[in-house]
């Protein structure tokens, strides 16, 4: 099998515009397998919430309609295999080899939880500032549709170079920033941005989740340059691209760039535990200082009335 392809001309969109679209890209198998999982993860969360414990990784919110899962992190230390599977199909290692480039670790894999409005909006913003030396995606992989007119995300071409008056831009312009475009996406679809580049998504209108898990990855010399984390946390993640490449196609990598990962001396599950036990924050995305409200920012006008009595997104017992 014909490793997966991003051809030169999406690689140019892609380094232009700060993100990239690759439809159908999620093996069907793995695909269901990982929709079954974030389902399973929202209905044990829910349930830990209402008996007042807490599992790691989740995070519930209290919404106007009542609580409801919004994000849960660490899903290596759920599920191991699934997480390695995903990082090692042909397009993940396609996105690992030609847009991120050699040298390239993973640094999280979380499952993000879009739930019906009124629920926490995505405003504007920009990912983890860096020196932009070396390539920092975040990339998303979608287990639900994201139509246009339904919370998809939104971004502003071109963005990604340096950091915006956010806050300026949000009083101006709320939504309808020069140049936006609103990206829809379907199950399946994996979505690649450059992690500066300005994007937000409106609330969701339409009834149920939309769940998508969002991977960073990074050149290990890009993690050391911005000296966010500590060296130890950086060669954990050398550690962890090895197991994934243990499960690439042949094809996928380069072999000359296999060695730069040096050699394991342990096993996956210490691996994997280590990963866990000496987790260390992420670079913080940059938010508006302001609270800029409009009447179509953030919230546009016909939905800020919600929730209505009969609203679809109250939450099951």
């Amino acid at each position: 099998m014909n490793p997966f392809v991003i051809n030169d001309e999406q690689q140019a969109s892609f380094l232009e515009d700060g993100y990239l679209l690759l439809e159908d890209a999620v093996p069907k198998k793995l695909l269901h397998h990982w929709q079954a999982l974030a389902e399973r993860l929202e209905r044990e969360a829910m349930k830990a919430h209402h008996e007042r414990e807490q599992l790691h990784g989740a995070c519930v919110v209290e919404d106007p309609v009542g609580p409801r899962l919004m994000r849960y992190d660490d899903i290596l230390a759920i599920d191991p295999k699934a997480c390695l599977d995903l990082l090692a199909c042909p397009a993940m290692m396609a996105i690992a080899r030609c847009l991120s480039g050699r040298g390239t670790v993973p640094l999280q894999l979380d499952i993000l939880y879009k739930q019906q409005h009124p629920h926490p909006v995505i405003k504007w913003h920009q990912g983890a500032p860096h020196p932009r030396s070396y390539p920092y995606l975040n990339i998303g992989i979608y287990l639900d549709d994201a139509p246009s007119g339904d919370g998809c995300l939104r971004y502003v071409p071109g963005t990604q170079h340096g950091l915006l008056d956010i806050d300026a831009l949000s009083r101006e312009h709320g939504w309808e920033i020069p140049g936006v475009v609103e990206q829809p996406a379907a199950e399946g679809d994996i979505l690649v941005q450059d992690m500066m580049i300005l994007h937000g998504s409106q609330p969701k209108r339409s009834p149920g989740v939309r769940r998508t898990i969002y991977v960073e990855l990074r050149p290990y010399e890009g993690v050391i340059e911005s000296a966010e984390q500590s060296e130890r946390w950086a060669e954990l993640r050398k550690q962890w691209m090895q197991l994934v490449l243990q499960r690439c196609k042949s094809g996928d990598w380069p072999d000359d760039w296999v060695s730069e990962y040096g050699y394991l001396d342990t096993t996956e599950e210490a691996i994997i535990r280590a990963l866990i036990e000496e987790r260390e924050p992420p670079t913080p995305a940059v938010w508006g200082i302001q609270s800029v409200e409009r009447e179509d920012y953030p919230v546009p006008e016909d939905m800020k009335d919600w929730p209505k009595s009969e609203q679809d997104a109250a939450p099951k017992p």
